[in-house]
């Protein structure tokens, strides 16, 4: 419907954000925060669980984020790869960035446009093409807790509840 309108200008904004925020003195507006996580599990649609093992918090630019999270797949010895993008919402800070290593500035609050669902083996090989789902849906973000809720219009529903 407007989802692929609305992506292409979320796009083109965080194009035009760097330059404006380097100008504003918070340096680089891309690189990733990583954290092996105290507890984590997610909910996938159809109620199956998985804890995750890893989280990785990807800021392309300072509007657009991507969290990506390893679990337990369904292969003996594989992983799945659970990734949900969205744009920082008003009032939420970029994380500070320096040389690729980012640690967010406070509460964080994603307004999410997508899922992707990615299948490895044991040797690490994926098993296909990531399976990319429209969806709406918030994340809360902070160095303590990260609490996700998504679902797509035929009520799918994702929940990634995190303490680190």
């Amino acid at each position: 419907m407007g989802r692929p309108l609305a992506m292409a200008l979320l796009l083109a904004a965080a194009a035009a954000a760097p330059t404006e925020l380097r100008a504003q003195g918070l340096g680089e507006s891309f690189g990733r925060w990583q954290q092996q996580p105290r507890s984590c599990q997610v909910v996938f649609p159809l109620g199956g669980k998985a804890s995750c093992r890893s989280m990785q918090l990807d800021q392309r630019s300072p509007l657009v984020m991507r969290l990506s999270l390893l679990a337990p797949g369904a292969l003996k010895g594989g992983l799945q790869q659970l990734t949900l993008a969205g744009q920082l919402q008003e009032g939420s800070p970029p994380m500070r960035c320096r040389q690729g290593v980012c640690e967010p500035q406070g509460p964080l609050q994603l307004q999410l446009a997508s899922i992707s669902e990615t299948q490895f083996d044991g040797r690490g090989l994926a098993q296909g093409v990531p399976r990319i789902t429209a969806v709406q849906g918030q994340c809360r973000i902070d160095s303590a807790a990260i609490r996700c809720e998504a679902s797509t219009e035929l009520f799918r529903r994702w929940t990634v509840v995190l303490s680190l």
